[in-house]
């Protein structure tokens, strides 16, 4: 039954996915929290929630290059890889749950949601491709959490820098039909520090798959992400200028979301 609901579902989002070409060449790393160029982190977030899976490192995929277009950037057998537009304020975590703001439930998708997109039995696997910084119109929102009323960036970003968290989808209640009816998030767990990604570049594939926790009442995993750092700041005096200050609450930041599971084709 949770596959059928699955399959259903992905058909579903799959087509309401808008896909944009761009091309990319540029390769980043992750490093840890002190600036190694190496994979690593942290296995707490800056709430202090720490989970209980295990928090050894994640592994860059060769798969530095992509377009954004899962047909494009998929191969072998599954359905096309799940791919979401992340549009929101400085400030703000891209994170599944129940919004009452339409600007947060158009790019983030509910918990019962993740819990049908991201069940996997081994294989979990995310990448982001940096978009152009939005401009939005004075006074409007346009993107969630944003506060209007201030002034834009002097210079819009080139890159952006992130932390990325492992979220378990809990399950406490069944109806009859074996189907899910309240699904919950867990702690913050196995966290993961990328490097700054330049403007139409993607990210290595986070491989995800061996840290996951399993068991349980946990029906799948996803991913927050947050902590999202651009160079807007300091580009005024032409000098070495890295992403290390937080997108204003002002501003939006815009990245595409690719994740790759049993159910789906893996990354080229």
């Amino acid at each position: 039954m949770k596959q059928s609901l699955f399959i259903l579902f992905c058909l579903i989002l799959t087509s309401c996915v808008q896909q944009e070409p761009v091309e990319t060449t540029e390769q980043v790393i992750i490093s840890d929290q002190h600036g190694n160029n190496s994979s690593g982190g942290s296995s707490s977030g800056s709430s202090g929630e720490t989970g209980s899976g295990n928090n050894s490192s994640t592994t860059a995929g060769t798969g530095v290059s992509c377009t954004g277009v899962a047909s494009n950037d998929g191969q072998g057998s599954g359905y096309p890889m799940h791919q979401f537009e992340m549009l929101l304020a400085g400030h703000q975590s891209w994170l599944p749950g129940t919004y009452s703001s339409s600007l947060a439930s158009s790019t983030m998708p509910t918990i019962l949601q993740a819990g049908l997109l991201f069940p996997t039995d081994s294989r979990l696997r995310v990448r982001m491709m940096v978009k152009s910084q939005p401009y939005p119109t004075a006074g409007q929102e346009y993107c969630y959490g944003r506060q209007v009323g201030q002034a834009s960036d002097a210079h819009p970003y080139t890159k952006l820098k992130y932390r990325v968290h492992l979220r378990d989808v809990h399950c406490s209640t069944y109806n009859g039909n074996g189907q899910c009816t309240n699904a919950y998030l867990g702690s913050r767990y196995a966290t993961q520090y990328v490097d700054p990604i330049d403007v139409g570049s993607c990210s290595p594939i986070l491989d995800f798959g061996h840290l996951r926790n399993t068991g349980g009442n946990i029906i799948a995993t996803t991913i927050e992400v947050d902590d999202v750092k651009a160079d807007s700041t300091c580009q005024y005096n032409s000098t070495y200028c890295p992403a290390e200050k937080v997108v204003r609450a002002a501003s939006c930041w815009h990245m595409k979301l690719q994740v790759v599971t049993d159910y789906t084709q893996d990354f080229k």
